[in-house]
């Protein structure tokens, strides 16, 4: 039997989410020694997050993010699971992008994301916290 050649399909069935992702539009970067903007975040978790981009990578390749939020700047490493291009088997109306699965994150960004889900279910501002950080693993 064939394997399914719809990467969403594939990826549904293989790897369900254990998470649930956060609406954030935060900038991403692909850091290869310089910071080329990718796109923007459309949702985020501690384990992946889908950037909306007209670019797309590779599925199976590894990448190094860096992740603009707020003050702070995260680099996280991750693998493309799907790529997502509107007329290729998608609605011309949706955004084009790519899913990426989270292998590597330092802890910052971890309490970044646990902070950001509990400020959204009550409701409280949201905390800056001064200067320009770079948070690395």
């Amino acid at each position: 039997m064939e394997p399914s050649l719809n990467p969403l399909k594939s990826h549904a069935k293989n790897e369900k989410r254990s998470e649930k992702r956060l609406k954030k539009n935060l900038l991403v970067y692909n850091d290869h020694g310089t910071f080329d903007l990718l796109g923007v975040s459309e949702n985020i978790s501690k384990s992946g997050m889908f950037i909306e981009s007209p670019y797309s990578l590779p599925v199976d390749s590894e990448v190094i993010l860096a992740l603009a939020a707020d003050s702070d700047l995260y680099r996280i490493k991750g693998m493309i699971c799907w790529v997502k291009r509107p007329g290729d088997r998608f609605p011309l109306n949706t955004s084009s992008g790519m899913g990426v699965r989270i292998t590597e994150a330092p802890g910052d960004y971890i309490n970044y994301v646990e902070y950001t889900r509990y400020e959204g279910s009550v409701g409280v501002e949201p905390m800056h916290a001064p200067g320009n950080a770079i948070h690395n693993e």
